[in-house]
Formats: structure tokens, sequence, C-alpha cells
């Protein structure tokens, strides 16, 4: 890396280096959940979106060996790609070699997670994130992509507040849900269909199990980046309606914009 570039990394460690011990504050026991699937089967396999430098990835290598399938994701490879990894690691005294299963880098992907996650159905045992869930586009969306690639035993936990806490209220729901007029608070729906927000040692965060019919009554009608709105803002607010019968993707794709990538798509519609 030349210098400028070691600037940013330095710059962005706090945030993009986090590991699990953050994990955990956020999204609650991590490692307790990898050792009980692991007293059932061989192999765990892991995906974290938005992992930044690779951080909590690295140290489940160092922790479990070949014993974990390790993938993440970040939005493009200057977020985290294999060069950061192995300098973090190297930071952190954290042993890798590719030549060898057990040290071997975690796999990465790259993309924008609202427009989908390019793995297999049924492809993870533990999906997780921490801090990325507010700047996801259509995050009932991203929601059903994760339900897709979890086995169906498997789970996620996404670190997440049902109210931003850093937001004033009109913006405040991440996620809010219409129905005839009136608000589904993001808690009451997710209860429909069995899941839930779970407290965490630092806030709350979503406990998803695999759930096919998830969201499918659910059309995007606006996204709006709060940081468009005030500078110290963050958080992407996705805005649904409620339509039980009809068709998620025919009804997106009438109320949305389809040249337009949903991840930085930003409304100037109002808060209901």
């Amino acid at each position: 890396m030349d210098t400028l570039c070691d600037e940013v990394y330095r710059r962005k460690l706090g945030h993009r280096g986090r590991g699990v011990h953050d994990l955990e504050q956020h999204v609650g026991p991590v490692l307790r959940e990898i050792d009980a699937r692991l007293g059932r089967r061989d192999v765990v396999r892991i995906l974290e979106l938005g992992p930044g430098y690779g951080t909590a990835l690295l140290e489940l290598r160092a922790r479990y060996g070949a014993r974990v399938e390790l993938c993440g994701m970040n939005r493009e490879p200057r977020d985290g790609n294999p060069e950061i990894l192995l300098r973090n690691a190297a930071d952190r005294g954290l042993p890798v070699d590719d030549r060898a299963p057990e040290r071997a880098l975690p796999a990465m992907a790259y993309g924008d997670v609202a427009a989908g996650l390019p793995f297999p159905d049924d492809a993870f045992d533990l999906v997780v994130s921490q801090v990325a869930w507010l700047y996801f586009g259509d995050k009932i969306g991203v929601l059903r992509e994760v339900i897709r690639v979890l086995a169906p035993d498997g789970l996620a936990k996404i670190d997440a507040d049902e109210l931003a806490p850093k937001l004033p209220h009109e913006y405040a729901r991440l996620v809010e849900i219409w129905q005839h007029g009136a608000l589904v608070p993001f808690g009451d729906y997710l209860r429909r269909h069995g899941l839930a927000f779970v407290g965490a040692p630092d806030g709350e965060y979503l406990h998803v199990e695999k759930r096919p019919g998830f969201g499918e009554d659910l059309s995007l009608r606006c996204e709006i980046d709060t940081k468009g709105v005030h500078a110290h803002w963050d958080g992407i607010k996705c805005v649904y309606a409620c339509e039980p019968g009809a068709s998620r993707g025919a009804a997106a794709s009438s109320s949305t914009d389809s040249t337009t990538p949903s991840a930085t798509r930003a409304s100037t519609c109002a808060s209901s």
C-alpha cells in the first residue's frame, strides 16, 4: 500500500476492523452458536455481510481452523479485499496461509446486497452482520435473500434496531410498513412470521430463521438516504406497503425505477 492508502486504512480501521467481541456486543452469542452447531456436524458455514477488513472472520479462522467455511460480502473491494485482510491479519498476529485449509483467508464477494446475494439456496448455517444494516437499501429484500441462503436449520443474527437511536423520530424507523393507511411496526410484522428483535449487550438485533414466505406481501415504495437530508445522519430508510395477496416482484417493478440500483436510489417522498 502507498502512503495515502495506508492513511485511509488506519483511519477506517476503527469502523472496518470490528472483531468477534464487537460482533457479540451487537448480536449476542456467536461463538456459543458455532460451538453448538459443531457439536452436531463437522463444518459450520458462515457468511458475514459487511465484514470490512474481515477481523471477525479472521478471528473465527484462528479459533476454529478448517471446521468453519468462511465468506464475507463487502460492497466494494476497497472496503476489504484479500490484500487488506492479509494486512489486517498480520497486524493482529493472526496466522493466514491459503496453502493450509485451517489457515485459509475467508472467501470474499462484492456487490450491493440489496441487489441480491451471489450464493445458492441453503448455502450457510449462520449469517451475521454488524453495523452494516443501516446502509442496506431494500432492507426487506435483503432479509428475503438472507432467508434464501440460510440452511433449513440456519440462523441469521443481524445488528439492527427497530428505531435507529441516532435519527429523529420521523426517520428512526428504517423499515416503515403501512397497511390500509395504518403503520405496522416492524417488530409486529416480524412476529407475524415467527421472527423477532432480540436484546444484545449493545442494543438489539434481528433473529432470523428460515421463513420462505417472509416479505412476499410487501412492496417497496421509496427509500430515503438520511445523509441526503442532514450530513450528520446515517442510514437508508425503506418505506413499504403491505398488500396481502400481491406479488412482491410485480409490485416492486411497478413502484420503483428499475434503471436505478436500489441501494443508491434516494427518494424525496415524505415519511408518513
